[in-house]
C-alpha cells in the first residue's frame, strides 16, 4: 500500500491540471487583498471568508478530479493488469490509491494555507520582518530541495508542512488570529477524506465523468444536510420531508466541516471546545471513510477485468 500511495502521489503531483488549479487558487487568495480594500471596515472578514472558502472549494475539486480519474487511468492504460498478478490484494491497491490522493490534497491544502496565513498577516499588520525572512527562506529551501533531492515530488511533503508551521508561528507572534485558519484547514482535510472515499466508491464501477457527476451530487446534498433537516415549507408534503430527514441521517454531512468563522469565534472561543469539535468532526470523517472504503473494496474485488 505504501508503494501504491507514493506512486499515486507522484503521478498526481505531476498532473498539469492540478498545477493550473493550484495557480488559480493561489491567485485568488492573493487577490483577496485587493478585494478587501473595496469593503468598508470588513477587510479582515473578506480576506478570511473568501480565502478559506476558496481553499475548501478547490480542495473539493481536486479530490473529485483525482478520485474519479486515477483509478480509471490504471484500468485504461492496462497497468492494473500488471499490478494485480503480483502479491498484492485488490483492497491494498485501492487503499493505496486512497491514501495517495489524500496525501496529495493535504500537500495542496498546506500550500494554500501557508499563502492564506501570509495574506491574512499582510492585511492585519502589514509586512513584518519575520515574514520578510521566512517567505523567501521557504522558497529558497524548496529550490534547494528540488535541486539536490533524487525524488523531487517527495520534497513537497515536508516542505509544505514546515512552511505552513513556520508562517503560522510568525503570524501568531504578530497577534494575528491563526487558530481559526488552522482549524478550518484541518476540517477541510476531514471533508476531503470523506469525499475521496465517495469518489472511489463510484470509480470502482463507473467512468470518470459519471464518477465526478455522482460525487459532486453527493457533496452538494451533504453540504445542504442541515438545511434539509430544518426545512419548513408548505410546498413539500410531510411524507417527503420525513423521507428527507431519514436520508440525511445516513448521508455524509459535509456541512460539519464548514462551521464558518462566526461559529468558531463566537461559540468555540474556548480552546478545549474548539479541539472537541475538531476531534468529533474528524472522528466522524474517519468512521464514514472506513465504511465507504469497505464498500468500495467490496465492489472492486468483485469486478472482472478479463
Amino acid at each position: 500500500m505504501l508503494a501504491v500511495s507514493v506512486n499515486t502521489f507522484r503521478e498526481a503531483v505531476r498532473d498539469r491540471v492540478l498545477h493550473g488549479m493550484l495557480g488559480l487558487a493561489l491567485t485568488l487568495l492573493v487577490f483577496t487583498l485587493a478585494m478587501a480594500e473595496l469593503a468598508l471596515d470588513q477587510q479582515q472578514r473578506i480576506v478570511h471568508d473568501i480565502g478559506l472558502g476558496s481553499i475548501s472549494l478547490f480542495s473539493v475539486v481536486m479530490s473529485v478530479f483525482l478520485g474519479s480519474s486515477l483509478l480509471y487511468k490504471e484500468i485504461e492504460r492496462k497497468t492494473l493488469y500488471v499490478i494485480l498478478p503480483k502479491p498484492i490484494h485488490r483492497h491494498e491497491f485501492l487503499l493505496g490509491k486512497y491514501f495517495g490522493i489524500v496525501l496529495t490534497v493535504t500537500v495542496f491544502v498546506a500550500i494554500m494555507g501557508a499563502v492564506q496565513v501570509v495574506v491574512t498577516a499582510l492585511q492585519a499588520v502589514g509586512l513584518t520582518l519575520s515574514l520578510a525572512l521566512v517567505v523567501p527562506g521557504s522558497l529558497a529551501l524548496l529550490g534547494a530541495g528540488m535541486y539536490f533531492a533524487r525524488d523531487r515530488t517527495a520534497v513537497l511533503i515536508p516542505w509544505s508542512l514546515i512552511t505552513l508551521g513556520a508562517l503560522s508561528v510568525c503570524a501568531a507572534r504578530s497577534d494575528v488570529a491563526i487558530s481559526p485558519i488552522l482549524t478550518q484547514l484541518v476540517l477541510t482535510l476531514g471533508e476531503v477524506t470523506v469525499l475521496t472515499a465517495v469518489a472511489l466508491v463510484f470509480s470502482a464501477f463507473s467512468t470518470p465523468f459519471l464518477t465526478a457527476l455522482f460525487t459532486t451530487g453527493v457533496w452538494i446534498v451533504g453540504r445542504s444536510a442541515d438545511l434539509m433537516i430544518t426545512m419548513k415549507t408548505r410546498l413539500l408534503p410531510e411524507l417527503v420531508r420525513a423521507a428527507l430527514k431519514r436520508i440525511v441521517i445516513v448521508w455524509p454531512n459535509f456541512n460539519l466541516f464548514v462551521p464558518g468563522p462566526h461559529m468558531l469565534d463566537a461559540k468555540l472561543q474556548d480552546l478545549s471546545a474548539r479541539l472537541a469539535y475538531v476531534a468529533s468532526s474528524m472522528g466522524y470523517a474517519t468512521l464514514y471513510s472506513m465504511l465507504l472504503l469497505g464498500f468500495a473494496t467490496y465492489i472492486f474485488s468483485k469486478r472482472d477485468f478479463l
